[in-house]
């Protein structure tokens, strides 16, 4: 019987394994490590460190020809190497998992249109791993939760915790170890929102907003009709100009702010390279004039990509914290993500990034500018915003929409109060394989000092979520390791 494996997600079905000469060991070779104490026989056993796998596989292919040989080997090599372990699968044993990367070369040996050679994998993490394991929801929290690991050794869940009511701390509680954000509130303390909402739009309805000025955008005229289909505004028509022209919206917020955080999620999909277009908000003071802009735009044709500009002051006298296509030509190409831009005293902040397919709490293409105004140049306070929605001259527009905007005063918070950390629909994940918490998609860094990211032992684990009242949901998922 003949099999083969997948080695980084591809299979080869011109490549066997041959069992005989393979070599692989039943577990990873473990170094002990001993303490000798003069005048005491043997030693203290003082630690095991545990090295990498290693597995010595056998494979043979067979060729129509010399050249076809030639090929293949080729095609091996362009598949074997990697820059990283990646998953390796045999189809003898399917259900289990090794992390990989070839060592040393691979000689072949060709004889009758066949090649014969030997593939050393090593393993840097020495475990292999059990298909994953996904818990179903946890909504009842009054009880320890009770998580099994298959494995032979500590399994390293992901732990996705929902809120349902605003927390200053989170609790993950094992038998013997402890994870916590934030922190509880002392009795002589009291718990407040760091940020309040003063707008969340969801874009269902154009109720509540009014029809921009041409004085309100840059470079370009008011025109057209804004639309929303109950999930999104979107362009229903552009009018007419011979250069930056569409409909523009405006809102007030009914009150100037001065500490602020605001948040755009766009959608500008680069479906045709010939298209152009752009979306654009604009922070204005009670007069009108600009404070602050965010926008996404594709103004090249044949090229694609978006540009990203967040920008403090107005078209005249300005700051750009972002004007660029990112890392690459590519990185903001068909976007469908977060502009953010937040100003805190003389500090402003400047955030992209992209959803991973639509989801927020999926982030990539991150791009974070911090900015000090030491000059107090910009001090303007917030109190109206205008999305915009623009094609330029006669090019075909881009497909685009805005699906969501939130705006936020910025509290400051006195010595003898605590915030919260998260409201009611925030998502905090726990990584425990690469000991990262993230809120929303985005790096969170209020952990506790002596909570650390502990392993679920084999067998039954009873762990604890605190504190229950607060929260919707817990989901958590693992692959088991086996030695």
């Amino acid at each position: 019987m003949t099999y083969s494996f997948t080695f980084n997600g591809i299979r080869k079905n011109f490549v066997f394994c041959d069992d005989e000469g393979k070599t692989e060991q039943i577990f990873a070779s473990l170094t002990r490590n001993f303490l000798k104490v003069p005048g005491m026989p043997g030693a203290h056993l003082e630690s095991t460190d545990t090295e990498v796998r290693v597995i010595k596989q056998p494979i043979f292919f067979q060729g129509i020809d010399d050249a076809d040989l030639l090929k293949k080997e080729e095609e091996l090599a362009q598949w074997l190497v990697t820059e990283k372990a990646v998953p390796l699968i045999f189809d003898k044993y399917p259900t289990r998992t090794y992390f990989a990367v070839v060592s040393g070369t691979l000689d072949i040996q060709e004889m009758l249109r066949i090649g014969e050679g030997e593939i050393t994998f090593i393993c840097p993490d020495p475990y292999k791993y059990g298909p994953l394991k996904t818990n179903p929801p946890i909504i009842d929290l009054a009880a320890p939760v009770v998580l099994r690991n298959d494995g032979t050794v500590d399994a390293k869940p992901n732990i996705k915790v929902t809120l349902k009511q605003p927390t200053t701390y989170l609790d993950i509680i094992g038998e013997n170890d402890y994870m916590r954000i934030g922190r509880p509130v002392d009795i002589d303390k009291a718990a407040v929102a760091e940020k309040e909402t003063i707008l969340h739009d969801t874009m269902s309805t154009l109720t509540g907003w009014g029809d921009a000025a041409n004085t309100d955008i840059d470079g370009g005229v008011v025109t057209g009709t804004m639309a929303s289909d109950g999930a999104k505004f979107y362009a229903s028509s552009f009018g007419t100009g011979t250069s930056w022209h569409g409909p523009a919206k405006i809102k007030s917020l009914g009150q100037e702010l001065a500490d602020f955080e605001v948040a755009l999620q766009p959608i500008l999909d680069n479906d045709d390279l010939s298209k152009v277009g752009r979306i654009e908000l604009y922070l204005l003071d009670v007069n009108k004039k600009a404070v602050a802009k965010l926008a996404i735009k594709d103004i090249s044709k044949g090229q694609g990509g978006n540009i990203v500009e967040i920008r403090v002051g107005d078209n005249v006298v300005n700051t750009f914290l972002i004007n660029e296509y990112g890392t690459n030509w590519n990185t903001w190409h068909d976007f469908n993500g977060l502009l953010q831009l937040t100003n805190k005293g003389n500090k402003w902040t400047a955030y992209v990034c992209k959803f991973i397919n639509g989801q927020a709490d999926q982030r990539t293409a991150r791009k974070l500018v911090e900015w000090t105004d030491l000059n107090n140049q910009f001090t303007s306070k917030v109190a109206h915003v205008v999305v915009h929605i623009g094609a330029n001259g006669t090019s075909t527009p881009s497909q685009m929409s805005i699906q969501d905007l939130k705006v936020f005063n910025l509290n400051q918070l006195s010595e003898s109060q605590i915030p919260y950390i998260g409201l009611e629909g925030d998502v905090f994940e726990f990584d425990y394989a690469r000991s990262v918490i993230l809120k929303n998609g985005e790096f969170f860094y209020k952990k506790d000092f002596g909570a650390r990211f502990f392993g679920l032992r084999p067998g039954d684990n009873p762990v604890v979520f605190s504190p229950p009242e607060v929260i919707g949901k817990v989901e958590a998922e693992w692959s088991p390791p086996y030695r």
